[in-house]
C-alpha cells in the first residue's frame, strides 16, 4: 500500500508514467465484465488516489453516457481547486487485442471531452492479459 501511495504521489511526466500508474491501480489483470475506471490528475500532475468504476458497460461506446459523465467531470473541475484533468481506463474480459468496440469507447470519451472542454489524459485499455494506451490512430473514425 505504501508503494502505491508513493507511486501515486509522483508526478506524471510522460505517457509511460501514466501507464505505470494504471498498472499499479489495476494490479493483477483479469476482468469479468466491461467497466470504465476514472480518476483525476491534480495541477502538480499527480494522480488522485480515489478511483471510480462504472460497471457493466455496453459493448459499443455509449455517446450519451460519455456526455453525461464528462458534463459531471466538467462541473467537478470547475468547482475543485487543484484538479486539472481526468484519466480514463476501459477494462474488459478476454485476451484478444484492442477491437472496434474498445475503440468506440475511447472515441465516445474523447469526443465528449472535446465537446465539454474537459482536459483528459490518454485513454487506456486493460484486458485479461494486457494494459495499453489508445493511440491517436485508434481514435480516428
Amino acid at each position: 500500500m505504501d508503494d502505491m501511495r508513493t507511486a501515486l504521489a509522483t508526478p506524471i511526466r510522460c505517457q509511460q508514467d501514466l501507464h505505470d500508474r494504471w498498472s499499479i491501480l489495476m494490479g493483477e489483470l483479469g476482468f469479468s465484465r466491461r467497466s470504465l475506471w476514472f480518476t483525476f490528475v491534480d495541477t502538480e500532475r499527480r494522480m488522485i488516489p480515489q478511483i471510480s468504476e462504472i460497471v457493466d458497460l455496453s459493448d459499443r461506446g455509449d455517446h450519451e453516457m460519455a456526455s453525461e459523465l464528462l458534463t459531471m467531470c466538467r462541473r467537478l473541475l470547475d468547482e475543485a481547486d487543484g484538479v486539472s484533468s481526468v484519466a480514463f481506463l476501459v477494462s474488459r474480459p478476454g485476451h484478444h487485442r484492442m477491437d472496434p468496440d474498445d475503440r468506440s469507447w475511447a472515441r465516445a470519451l474523447t469526443a465528449a471531452a472535446r465537446f465539454q472542454r474537459v482536459p483528459i489524459e490518454t485513454v487506456h485499455l486493460a484486458t485479461d492479459s494486457s494494459l495499453v494506451a489508445f493511440a491517436p490512430d485508434d481514435l480516428a473514425a
